[in-house]
């Protein structure tokens, strides 16, 4: 095997690999006798199909499939055992590669590949980065207190109906005479809520009545949804399917839900005893609560201004962009030259952005170590569990859902891109300067339009 790189210019180079019958014969030959033990020929039992048959069925296959695995490993041996920092993966050369004849012994194969330009990663406290800190007025933290005591309310009596009850009671099937219809649908244990009616003559209906009047109503217009429909009745959906549609419904309990209040029994139901000792307290410990959860929306945006800042200092770093347009589209299926050519841009940025963070972690030294890893495991476990209800979860309990995701090998190399991005900005705030700058929430949200 004769290996040769000829470099065209500073950014763009091929790599020439010569193939001789030494490289890959061997090869082929495992290949072969391994697939002659597990195929399966009619005429012959397995493993005894004759050699010859099994070249002639699946010799090319096996040359092309061996090949192709000598050159991938070549190619990436060659490339790290010469240090070769280049962009994107190599790609077969479009114009004086040799048309391959399986019927020869020695093959030629040409590769091109685009050389990573050098980057200014160098940092300083002289340069600035701006960091917003969004101000938690009272607008927000009312807002804030609204949603809490609407999420801690309770059900509880009333006398009368104004529109939004949940009722129980007895629902009985009515004939089209508005009588009560024989052999027809009743449920003793009926409920329903008036607020997801859908027909405003039904609600109607109900608006003023008190606990032991009737109501007449139709209840396939109040509601469409079957299920919800076969629930009140009580029975199957197929039942339901061949219900009428006008009932009385006698109402036994009339409940509301009713917001919590800002009292000392939230307080405690919330933080525990004695943990806030006023309203004042409780506006504080909101506010505090509703600024923790902003801290990641401004570090989201550090990113941003941080990635943008760094692009900005090597504007005139030069890419091997022909060749990045052609990586683009082979690595990505779907994807034509015009879609690369019309968003270009943001595809220049991104690897500019990304040879920045390969210097910076070259040049200040940054390692992933397992516990960043780990770390990244909790924090990924603690959001999913999160949309189930489970909260408050300590490291030791979420240990174990992040050991799982570990196991599996594409999880972990996100896992350590996302500890790799932690420690890259983690550096940056270390080395620049931090611009805080208060905002308010409505003009925070218009950077983003910009």
């Amino acid at each position: 095997m004769n290996i040769t790189k000829n470099q065209i210019d500073d950014l763009n180079a091929t790599i020439k690999i010569e193939l001789g019958k030494e490289d890959y014969a061997g090869r082929v030959e495992k290949a072969l006798k391994d697939y002659q033990k597990k195929v399966v020929v009619n005429g012959f039992r397995q493993g005894k199909t004759p050699m010859g048959i099994v070249k002639k069925m699946y010799g090319k296959s096996l040359l092309i499939e061996e090949i192709n695995k000598v050159l991938g490993e070549s190619l990436n041996n060659y490339i790290k055992e010469n240090d070769l920092q280049i962009l994107g993966e190599p790609l077969p050369n479009e114009t004086e590669q040799k048309e391959l004849n399986l019927e020869e012994d020695n093959f030629e194969f040409l590769y091109d590949i685009a050389l990573s330009p050098e980057v200014n990663a160098k940092m300083s406290k002289r340069e600035k980065v701006p960091f917003y800190l969004i101000k938690v007025d009272d607008e927000m933290i009312d807002k804030q207190i609204e949603g809490i005591c609407q999420n801690n309310g309770n059900m509880v009596p009333v006398e009368e109906i104004e529109g939004t009850e949940y009722l129980k009671g007895e629902l009985i099937e009515l004939d089209e005479a508005g009588n009560i219809k024989e052999g027809g649908i009743r449920n003793e244990d009926a409920s329903m809520s008036i607020h997801y009616m859908k027909d405003e003559e039904a609600v109607n209906a109900f608006k003023g009545k008190k606990v032991g009047e009737e109501v007449k109503f139709n209840a396939v217009k109040a509601y469409p949804n079957k299920t919800d429909f076969a629930a009140m009745l009580g029975v199957s959906k197929e039942e339901a399917e061949k219900a009428g549609e006008n009932y009385c419904f006698i109402i036994g309990e009339i409940k509301r839900y009713v917001n919590a209040e800002v009292n000392e029994e939230l307080f405690t139901k919330l933080y525990g005893e004695g943990a806030i000792k006023d309203v004042a307290d409780f506006r504080a410990r909101v506010k505090a609560d509703i600024e923790n959860q902003l801290k990641g929306h401004s570090e989201y945006r550090f990113t941003i201004d941080a990635k943008e800042k760094l692009i900005k200092k090597n504007e005139d770093v030069v890419l091997p962009e022909t060749f990045l347009k052609r990586w683009i589209v082979a690595v990505n299926e779907n994807m034509t030259p015009e879609m690369v050519e019309k968003d270009f841009e943001g595809y220049r940025d991104e690897f500019k952005w990304q040879l920045v963070k390969s210097a910076i972690v070259k040049d200040y030294d940054i390692k992933v170590e397992a516990e960043d890893m780990k770390k990244e495991g909790r924090q990924i476990a603690a959001a999913q569990l999160q949309q189930y209800g489970l909260y408050g979860l300590t490291d030791e309990q979420l240990d174990g859902f992040a050991a799982k995701l570990l196991q599996d090998e594409k999880q972990r190399q996100h896992l350590y891109e996302r500890a790799l991005d932690n420690r890259v900005f983690a550096t940056i705030r270390e080395n620049m300067k931090l611009e805080e700058q208060e905002i308010s929430m409505a003009d925070f949200e218009k950077l983003f339009q910009n």
